[in-house]
């Protein structure tokens, strides 16, 4: 009798890799799990108009909002559904491998416009239909990979176009239109990019990245660039590539072993398994001693303890419990609708909140922690075997500002700034270095 599928709720972290494929073998629930991205719940977009396999949302300029996710999906062959998705949100990037359009992994659902994309899903969805009695018990699949062309129409995300010129790959030619290697497109130069920061333009200019995007064999001493990856690309200011699909008589095996993924980057050893550290920089050079509570301010009174600067120190945090888990903070007068807001964001089924107070001279700064209270079985398999006991409770993942910066007065007057980050899942302890 097979075990019932287990639901998760997984929260991810700039420039992690999840393998759907793991997720699968570890008996997973892919369909109906939840994934967040940075503390966003992560649900699937439309696809952007005359951007096949993009989806997101425009801005009053035509420009792909990067306050919220956007999508990319590169499919890895012409039969399974399955493919890279990656999602961007703000500077920050997840990649999920092994992700099926049709099955919508991991509830993220996209909505499939225009004419490529609803032929490849109408394609897949007869394939899959023809190979329904087929049991496929090989524990690596092969792919085959359509080569990029020079003629393609090639882009950063925001728009800009990628100048190709195909040196090493012109002896290898479909319809008269050469491959394109990897030092053709290495350092290939990108115009025409709308990017902009603070409405300060910030234009891609080059490829620098095109390592993701390889074949596994070489022609002409070279690596071919592969379509489907080619989302693994990266420009000079950290953003990917994006293609016009188009399929070519040029195809290349490429490994899709669950344990390995595309390449190297699919590794379940991939989780990052170190205890995460958080550093904060403060403003005074001579810095040599600070105190800290991990309560506010006002409740703190003679709780500081004296720490030494750029000495690490491990801080205890009260236990994670269950239901609605705010450490009093929403007691606070000062705080209160902070922390009422950020719970229309953040579930307290899902999320704890803390708090640490630094105290320097005459200064007062506070740090709120929202914590996912839980860690994916999977992963916390992983970290039982990678860590001592004791160390589990510094929770999985990574500190990340939430830039929800704010100011305060305290009941004696006293001027606090705070800043908002996201904590790692499970967090009861952290370490921490002050400079």
């Amino acid at each position: 009798m097979s075990l019932e599928k287990i639901k998760e709720t997984i929260f991810a972290y700039d420039k992690e890799v999840i393998d759907c494929e793991v997720l699968r073998t570890k008996n997973i629930d892919v369909i109906h799990s939840k994934i967040y991205f940075q503390g966003i719940l992560l649900t699937g977009s439309t696809e952007l108009p005359n951007n096949p396999f993009y989806f997101g949302e425009l801005d009053k300029d035509n420009i792909i909002k990067q306050d919220i996710p956007s999508y990319y999906f590169s499919p890895k062959d012409e039969s399974s559904g399955l493919g890279r998705l990656s999602i961007f949100y703000k500077n920050n990037e997840l990649c999920l491998l092994n992700y099926s359009i049709l099955e919508k992994s991991l509830n993220i659902k996209l909505e499939c416009l225009s004419k490529q994309s609803l032929e490849y899903k109408d394609l897949i969805s007869n394939t899959l239909k023809e190979q329904k009695t087929i049991q496929i018990n090989k524990k690596q699949s092969i792919a085959k990979l359509h080569a990029l062309l020079e003629n393609q129409n090639l882009e950063c995300i925001h728009g800009g176009k990628v100048i190709l010129k195909s040196s090493k790959g012109k002896t290898f030619k479909d319809g008269g239109v050469p491959i394109m290697l990897e030092s053709d497109l290495l350092n290939s130069s990108i115009t025409g990019c709308p990017h902009t920061i603070a409405n300060v333009s910030v234009p891609c200019t080059k490829v620098v990245n095109v390592k993701g995007s390889l074949s596994q064999k070489k022609v002409n001493r070279e690596y071919a660039i592969l379509q489907e990856l080619i989302s693994a690309c990266i420009t000079d200011k950290g953003f990917p590539l994006k293609v016009s699909f188009v399929p070519t008589k040029f195809k290349f095996d490429h490994s899709f072993d669950p344990k390995e993924g595309l390449g190297s980057e699919g590794k379940e050893s991939g989780l990052n398994l170190e205890i995460p550290h958080l550093n904060i920089i403060t403003p005074y050079r001579n810095l040599k001693e600070f105190y800290f509570s991990t309560n506010t301010y006002e409740n703190a009174k003679d709780d500081f303890v004296i720490y030494k600067s750029n000495e690490e120190i491990k801080i205890t945090f009260s236990p994670i419990k269950k239901g609605q888990d705010y450490e009093n903070l929403e007691s606070n007068i000062y705080l209160k609708e902070l922390i009422e807001n950020l719970q229309k964001d953040y579930s307290a089924d899902l999320f704890s909140f803390r708090i640490f107070t630094l105290k320097i001279a005459y200064c007062v700064f506070e740090y709120i922690f929202i914590i996912p209270k839980t860690i994916p079985n999977f992963v916390l398999k992983h970290l039982k075997q990678n860590r001592q006991k004791e160390d589990i409770s510094f929770g999985y993942g990574e500190f990340f500002n939430l830039e929800k910066n704010y100011a305060r007065l305290s009941d004696e007057r006293i001027d606090i700034q705070g800043k908002v980050f996201l904590a790692p899942s499970g967090m009861e302890k952290m370490k921490l270095k002050i400079k």
